[in-house]
């Protein structure tokens, strides 16, 4: 007995494998793999390897001590043995409380613990994606304490983009930001447009956020560019190594790939 023709195709059509994105993300987060695992063509997947917060805490004093660590590169260097094509840091806050150029820093701490593999981060992609879709003028919607909220708008001023409204849930540990369900952002969204409906987009910050239900949705009801970390970290990597293949159902940004 032999395999057809056909079958054959079928069998290497559903084999395609182009793509293998290593990810370092929080021990206690959870929803980039759901949203990840519901976004991407089969011919890309991702790995992951985990990095501590104590306490599993939100605080910016127990992020910074996290990414300051050399678990960084442990973990960099663990995912290069899988032969990873891009490495991206999937945290938005730890990526950008350094301020202008630390996300830049963090990147090249990654690629150099893996023998040069490209490597990105959440915040990286943001900058990203707000240059390629022209936004300007923005919302910002977060799990985050005021404390980091500050520190994310003048991350982002440093662009000349506008933070016009930012509101955060107040999360003080991680594991009560992915119990902020989606359609709680989708009201803080609607909220802050009603308020200022001339801006260009919304940001939902933090990777353990949840979005994909509301992204394509809010786009069509507002008319807005809407971008999340999980979202603005997949499209950064994607770009690092010039894929073009097509991403569904993840907002209007991937027709920037």
């Amino acid at each position: 007995m032999e395999l057809t023709k056909e079958e054959k195709k079928v069998i290497e059509e559903r084999s395609k494998w182009s793509v293998k994105i290593g990810v370092i993300y929080i021990a206690s987060s959870l929803s980039l793999e759901k949203e990840w695992h519901m976004a991407l063509p089969d011919d890309v997947s991702f790995h992951v390897a985990r990095i501590s917060i104590d306490n599993d805490s939100s605080e910016p004093e127990d992020i910074w001590n996290m990414v300051n660590s050399n678990e960084i590169e442990r973990l960099s260097k663990q995912l290069a043995s899988c032969e990873v094509d891009v490495i991206v840091f999937a945290c938005t806050a730890g990526s950008f409380l350094g301020g202008p150029g630390w996300d830049e820093k963090l990147s090249k701490r990654m690629s150099d613990a893996a023998g040069g593999i490209p490597a990105t981060t959440t915040s990286t992609g943001l900058l990203e994606a707000l240059k390629v879709t022209g936004c300007k003028k923005i919302n910002m919607a977060t799990p985050y304490l005021d404390s980091i909220n500050v520190e994310e708008k003048a991350f982002i001023e440093q662009l000349g983009i506008t933070v016009e409204n930012i509101t955060g849930e107040q999360c003080t540990l991680d594991n009560e930001i992915v119990r902020v369900v989606p359609v709680k952002y989708a009201e803080r969204v609607m909220t802050m447009y009603e308020k200022t409906p001339d801006v260009d987009g919304t940001f939902i910050s933090c990777t353990n956020s949840r979005t994909i239900e509301i992204m394509e949705l809010l786009e069509a009801k507002l008319g807005i560019i809407m971008l999340s970390s999980n979202q603005v970290s997949l499209f950064s990597a994607l770009k690092k190594i010039d894929y073009n293949g097509e991403v569904k159902g993840y907002g209007s940004l991937f027709r920037f790939l």
